[in-house]
């Protein structure tokens, strides 16, 4: 450019003098002469002015040298426009003079500028505030033929790119069709000319289109386009996005092996990646996962995977990574209840915000806010106060409501944690009046501020001001999302409860009832959509509706009414509903269903998954969710129609108190015990009377946990020997005898801590059994009761035509690691990595000698009744057999080996459980090989570590499988919640599983062998008829008989 202009410069001197038409020459000279002084000083737009003034004096070009004048103080003018940014008034004066008079050497220079300035002002129409791309692209395509190879390289991408963001600007506006159009050309253009980031942004951009527009399976084919272009140009931090993406759309659908696939990519990517921040990300996101899934020791190994990293960042670090990290533990520490390193974490990441942070930026004292909450958890007023006091430094400095809200809340949480409840409602009042200034009452914020103020006028007992709140809170829910969202579904259940305590019991019972039939379409329209994994934190959310009522109920006396049939209603859906949820979707349909009826499925799932997203935007997008929802009906419809396992998939739920009372016959009855946490009496139990004749169920109150805790029982078989057996029988069976015909069958369904309690085995004064006068059946759910189609002493369900069993048994937990890994390639074991954990490690595990004889012993009695039997014992009862069955599994299944069950607590020593928190992870059997990983080792290269948990079972399909014997120690035992036992006895059920047996406490290898052996004996025997009840109450007292002590006979239980 500074070439052009001293040659501009001599052309034009050499020219001078020139005709004059307003000014003299020796004007014209000056001007031009000042003019190029100006402009080589910087001063464009004096020089400009200039410039002009000579073109309108020489515009007439009436002679050579006037011409060249003219072109020359018009060149220098565009070149004052290119310097002054004013690329279009440069654009057209260079694009007039290339169609004057000029020479070629002229031209060429011209061309440069024209070309220059036309690419800025073609690149400002794609600007999001002109948004004029065609018009752009036009430009773009003019000036192409006359760039130079600088200029070309430059322009080549913007014209794709043009495209693309009016593609952006469709979706945007939700015209999918012409977002897609407008993605495909800039795909192609991108892929022309070599620009692989951007194609790959592209394909993912379409991905989104052909998701929104509720075709996941061509998304998903887009994303993995974008995956192999990311992969091969080794672009990690987009590959590893996309592979976020494409199992969050893979879990949406519930394509579990997909997921899987996916999770596993993305581990090898973690591992082999040279980009810290990839792996600082993929570390990060799984520890979150942990983190949501209550693994908060398995989170913490997540997020100090990237203790090196951050270790590496030296104090000139400028990125946010470090508070990221120091934030993370902080949150996980405050949520897992260990407070002092929440603390200690939360001082950590706010010195290392405030190192980055302006003291005079609004944000600089937020960091006081997860302090000041810190100290409020741990009781410490005095210093949760003070940082209250100094995070209320930032208030003049927020200007937004919304910000300024979230301070008086936190402090009015913090009043209430200490129960300064005046205090906290005069915060909660001032949160509400700052949003006033600028939102009015219906909006989200403002009525989700109603509850809070309404539980804080509750402690201070003022329930008419509740009752009042909590209805607004309704009503503003209704207004905000309608009336089949979980928020309004939840308001209902606040307004039930305070229209009970301020006295309104008719109106807090209909409520109840309302809210409760919202609740169950609610679930019927979301259940089949929502991953396993959602499933159970979406439970969380919407189950304690239930759970609220029957204390309501018995604190209303509403003891046998029309209301009490819908607590018990709640507490059956309460029962099964994380039972019978487990398998995905898109799993069964795709293995009993259609090519069309997977379609139909995915299509339904992404409009579900949009709902969603839209229910979170309240009133804005009403009139999109209806029209949606109606969309989603009919196909619904037509799926029902056209595939029963989908029609199937929320059947449980149809059964309630009606249904389960016409399976009892005259004279039984079921029990159904239930529990709740009582402010004053701690936990509370009480239990459901059900028989055929009653309109509505009895609920019975009955005793606080404290009762049996105060009998300080040190081992379970005590609770059968006096004087704890009589205690138990006063509190568990008299507040029933009177209603208990003798000889009838009873049906109970345990809670709590009476999931270690037969009552069939707790004895009576004579010395006889309880069992003895009654005939007990132990269900995991009411709802097991409405399966069983014949009465049990006719029972036939495992007499088929082709019965046949599987037994594991005498199982070698040592074993050669070429040996174990054949046995493991029997299998197909790439799609059950998914069940793969990492390795325990603990005491080595014994062998269990008598398993071997007491598999023998049954398979020579199965064998003899012409049964099919397979057999796996020594090195042959890998955890991929196991597995291997799911989908395929036989009707009778026979496990003989050590079983597991850890406390959190316990767990600590056990390096692999110390990441897990939850009882499906902390359960389990051992199989063939487990004894290396039990010791630390790892096993040969995929091969599973033979640690068989709860949580890999309940993910297994075991549904053709009639009847589980588990002759393992602790087999029964699992973690006690609201919705059953966690736990083996779960996973089996969520697999499938009709019936099993198991122990209670840990067995005696030589009893429980002799127990197995006459419980098939009895079974199978021709008198008994494949009573499979009868089989195992003889049994029971045969060992019994034989060895008097509970201990030996007590722990086995038969559960329906």
């Amino acid at each position: 450019m500074r070439r052009l202009l001293i040659y501009l410069l001599l052309l034009c001197l050499g020219y001078m003098p020139v005709i004059a038409q307003e000014l003299s020459e020796e004007e014209v000279t000056k001007l031009m002469t000042d003019a190029f002084m100006q402009n080589q000083a910087g001063k464009h737009q004096e020089a400009l002015d200039g410039f002009l003034k000579v073109g309108l004096n020489t515009k007439r070009q009436r002679t050579e040298d006037e011409r060249k004048v003219f072109v020359c103080s018009q060149t220098m003018a565009v070149m004052c426009y290119d310097s002054l940014g004013k690329y279009g008034e440069g654009f057209r004066l260079s694009e007039e003079l290339l169609n004057g008079n000029i020479s070629d050497e002229e031209r060429k220079d011209l061309q440069h500028l024209y070309v220059i300035n036309g690419y800025f002002v073609a690149t400002s129409y794609i600007h999001k505030s002109n948004r004029r791309y065609a018009e752009a692209r036009e430009l773009f395509e003019k000036i192409l033929p006359l760039a130079d190879d600088d200029m070309r390289q430059r322009i080549l991408p913007k014209i794709p790119l043009a495209w693309y963001f009016e593609g952006t600007q469709f979706l945007l506006e939700q015209k999918y069709g012409e977002a897609l159009a407008c993605m495909e050309k800039a795909r192609y253009g991108f892929h022309k000319i070599g620009e692989t980031k951007n194609e790959i942004e592209t394909w993912c951009q379409i991905g989104n289109i052909k998701n929104f527009t509720y075709a996941p399976k061509d998304a998903m084919a887009a994303y993995q386009t974008a995956c192999g272009l990311a992969a091969s140009a080794k672009y990690d931090k987009k590959l590893m996005e996309i592979l976020r993406e494409q199992r969050k759309l893979s879990e949406q659908l519930g394509n579990t092996k997909q997921t899987l696939s996916i999770s596993q990519r993305m581990d090898s990517l973690a591992a082999a990646t040279d980009d810290n921040q990839v792996r600082f990300a993929y570390y990060n996101y799984l520890g979150d996962v942990a983190k949501e899934q209550g693994n908060y020791k398995l989170s913490e190994q997540w997020y100090r995977k990237n203790d090196a990293y951050i270790s590496q960042l030296g104090n000139d670090y400028k990125g946010a990574d470090k508070y990221l990290y120091y934030s993370n533990l902080r949150n996980l520490f405050a949520k897992a209840g260990n407070l002092d390193d929440a603390l200690r974490y939360a001082v950590i990441s706010k010195d290392e915000f405030q190192s980055r942070t302006e003291v005079s930026d609004k944000n600089y004292y937020m960091p006081y806010m997860s302090i000041a909450d810190i100290y409020g958890l741990k009781g410490d007023s005095i210093r949760c106060f003070q940082s209250l006091d100094t995070l209320f430094f930032s208030l003049p400095r927020l200007d937004e409501p919304r910000e300024a809200e979230q301070l008086y809340i936190l402090r009015a949480r913090c009043h209430s944690a200490f129960k300064n409840y005046d205090n906290a409602l005069v915060d909660y009042r001032k949160a509400d009046e700052l949003l006033a200034t600028r939102y009015d009452e219906k909006d989200g914020d403002r009525i989700k501020l109603l509850p809070l103020m309404g539980g804080i006028e509750h402690k201070l007992e003022h329930h008419e001001e509740v009752e009042a709140l909590y209805r607004r809170y309704a009503e503003g829910a209704k207004q905000l999302y309608g009336d089949n969202h979980a928020e309004y579904i939840d308001a209902l259940g606040y307004l039930a409860n305070a229209e009970g305590f301020a006295g309104h019991v008719e109106s807090a019972c209909n409520d109840y009832v309302l809210a409760v039939d919202k609740l169950k379409r609610h679930i019927q329209d979301r259940l089949p959509y929502l991953t396993t994994a959602e499933r159970e934190g979406y439970w969380s959310m919407v189950s304690q509706l239930l759970q609220n009522m029957t204390p309501f109920a018995l604190e209303a006396k509403e003891y046998q009414t029309t209301f009490t049939s819908a607590c018990y209603d709640g507490l059956v859906l309460s029962k099964a509903f994380l039972l019978e949820s487990e398998r995905s979707t898109y799993d069964l349909i795709k293995n009993k269903g259609t090519d069309e009826n997977l379609r139909d499925f995915t299509m339904i799932a992404s409009m579900q998954s949009k709902i969603r997203e839209w229910e979170k935007e309240g009133r804005s997008r009403t009139d999109s969710i209806l029209e949606l929802t109606s969309r989603v009906r009919q196909l619904e419809e037509q799926l029902s129609g056209h595939c029963r396992s989908y029609g199937d998939m929320t059947t449980f739920m149809n059964i309630g108190y009606n249904e389960i009372k016409e399976k009892l016959y005259d004279g039984d009855v079921l029990i159904d015990f239930t529990d709740y946490v009582s402010e004053t009496r701690g936990r509370v139990y009480a239990a459901y009377l059900v028989d055929n004749k009653q309109e509505n169920p009895l609920l019975q109150k009955l005793f606080a946990e404290s009762k049996i805790d105060s009998m300080q029982v040190a081992y379970p078989d005590q609770y059968y020997e006096s004087p704890y057996a009589e205690t138990l029988y006063q509190l568990l069976w008299m507040p029933f005898k009177d209603k208990v015909t003798e000889g009838s069958t009873v049906y109970y369904v345990p809670s709590q801590l009476l999931f270690q309690i037969a009552l069939e085995s707790l004895p009576m004064e004579d010395g006889t059994l309880l069992g003895e006068h009654y005939h007990f059946v132990r269900l995991s759910s009411a709802r097991e009761l409405v399966n069983l189609d014949k009465r049990l002493d006719i029972d036939i369900d495992i007499a088929l035509a082709n019965p046949n069993a599987v037994l594991y048994g005498g199982l070698l937990y040592d074993m050669e690691a070429n040996d174990w890994e054949a046995e493991a390639k029997k299998y197909d074991v790439s799609s059950l990595l998914a069940f793969r954990g990492d390795i325990l490690q603990g005491d080595s595990i014994p062998l269990l000698p008598g398993s071997k004889k007491e598999v023998d012993a049954i398979e020579q009695i199965l064998k003899s009744h012409k049964l099919k039997v397979e057999s796996y014992t020594g090195k042959r009862g890998t955890e991929e057999s196991f597995l291997n069955m799911s989908g395929q599994s036989p009707q009778i299944l026979h496990v003989a080996t050590h079983g597991f069950f850890y406390t959190p607590d316990e767990a600590q020593k056990i390096d692999y459980l110390r990441g897990y928190e939850d009882a499906m992870s902390l359960s389990g059997l051992i199989m063939a090989g487990g004894n290396a990983a039990w010791r630390g080792k790892e096993p040969p290269e995929g091969v599973l570590g033979g640690i068989l948990t709860a949580s890999n079972i309940a993910r297994l399909d075991l549904s053709n499988m009639k009847l589980t014997v588990l002759s393992a120690c602790q087999s029964g035992k699992g973690q006690a919640t609201p919705e059953g036992l966690y736990g083996l006895q779960r996973a089996f059920k969520k697999a499938g599983v009709k019936t099993m047996i198991m122990s209670l406490w840990n067995v005696s290898d030589v009893v429980g062998t002799e127990f197995m052996n006459l419980f098939y004996e009895n079974l199978l025997d021709k008198d008994n008829h494949f009573d499979k009840r009868e089989a195992f109450d003889k049994a029971k007292s045969a060992i019994r008989e034989k060895h008097p002590e509970p201990f030996y006979w007590a722990c086995f239980v038969m559960l329906d």
